[in-house]
């Protein structure tokens, strides 16, 4: 009984404690609805991982993908408050920040609040009784947007290092999701990264390192028109793209994939429960990402990091799409005083009252206007 217990382990890839991620898994993302698993085996049959919300996709369902082989990522927001959701009575109200303003339905939180991080243990504790494999928590880039609750990315760091703590206590792994910025520090305990955009904004040689060590870059673009054709351009040839698991998506993260071979697949889905979101361009996933979408309706679709307004980008509140020119007028705020901001920094958008000037070499550039802008 054991030899053939080790045997199904060995030849489905995954066993129960035993997933393993590695550089250049093929893999699937459906946050606008959920796989129907009833019409398996589902497109694309060579993908051995699969994210899907964590909300919206039944635990049969996630049985069934990983009785197939599948490595199953499970997706929620950890960083906003979504006023949907059955525990949004949960959060104390000092706890809750400024809006997304691409996803009105979700605010800011703070992510070292003791309250927010019990809420956020039963929401892995409902990843870990569902079956997941591992979590991919998104929009924990408040640091990089106007969060109303002075956010820094310290307090990221500290916040991943608990997600990864707690995800670990029930035998699940964990990804990082854009905020390049604290990749060298949270990176040697991440069992994945998720980025948005990276080839659209050349910032994909910033895994390079990560990528060397064997793990897998889970990489989204969001170009338009998505078609066969795009697989021939920087989203995939890009600097920095080569051993990354790129995947070329709409920003509902429907079951629509292209892969970087030319090939589109249409994973069959049923619909989900959460409040479809808006389609707005996909955020920066490095820099101060465009808000990611909530779960079902899934927000990478108009993703996550406004954020620049995590994913992963789901439908709902994914993304908007940052402009790589800088804004043909003075973004709103003080331009006096003296003040630089740094690379990275906010230095412009509705009702900034800081710095517009950026220290060199930078410039202050529209991410989401006339939201957002950021020193790039």
């Amino acid at each position: 009984m054991l030899l053939r217990t080790l045997c199904l382990c060995f030849f489905a890839g995954v066993c129960l404690g035993q997933v393993e991620f590695q550089r250049g898994q093929k893999w699937q993302i459906v946050l606008t609805g959920t796989p129907d698993v009833s019409k398996m085996p589902l497109p694309p049959t060579d993908a051995p991982v699969w994210d899907v919300d964590l909300f919206d996709t039944e635990a049969s369902s996630i049985k069934t993908l990983k009785a197939a082989g599948k490595i199953v990522i499970c997706y929620f927001s950890a960083g906003t408050w979504e006023d949907w959701r059955d525990d949004a009575k949960e959060f104390p109200n000092a706890d809750i920040g400024k809006v997304l303003p691409e996803w009105p339905n979700e605010k800011w939180i703070r992510t070292g609040s003791q309250k927010v991080r019990d809420i956020m243990s039963k929401r892995i504790k409902i990843a870990a009784d569902k079956g997941c494999d591992a979590i991919d928590p998104d929009n924990t880039d408040g640091y990089q947007n106007d969060n109303g609750l002075n956010l820094r990315n310290t307090d990221l760091i500290d916040y991943m290092r608990w997600l990864q703590k707690t995800a670990a206590g029930y035998n699940m792994k964990i990804g990082l999701k854009n905020s390049l910025d604290i990749l060298p520090t949270i990176g040697p305990i991440m069992d994945f990264a998720v980025n948005e955009q990276c080839a659209q904004l050349s910032e994909c040689t910033a895994y390079n390192d990560f990528l060397a060590s064997g793990k897998p870059v889970f990489h989204i673009e969001y170009p338009t028109p998505l078609n066969p054709s795009q697989a021939n351009s920087t989203y995939c040839n890009g600097p920095g793209t080569d051993g990354m698991s790129t995947i070329l998506k709409d920003m509902q993260l429907t079951g629509i994939a292209v892969y970087c071979d030319g090939s589109q697949v249409n994973t069959p889905t049923k619909g989900g429960t959460s409040p479809p979101r808006p389609s707005n361009p996909p955020r920066p996933t490095s820099r101060p990402p465009i808000p990611p979408r909530p779960s079902s309706t899934s927000r990478a679709t108009p993703t996550t990091t406004p954020r620049p307004p995590s994913t992963t980008l789901r439908p709902p509140p994914s993304t908007t799409i940052r402009s790589t020119t800088r804004p043909s007028s003075t973004p709103p705020g003080n331009p006096g005083g003296g003040c630089k901001q740094k690379h990275w920094d906010q230095c412009g958008g509705n009702d900034w009252k800081g710095c517009t000037t950026c220290e060199s070499p930078y410039t202050c550039k529209a991410v989401s206007a006339p939201w957002y802008y950021q020193c790039l």
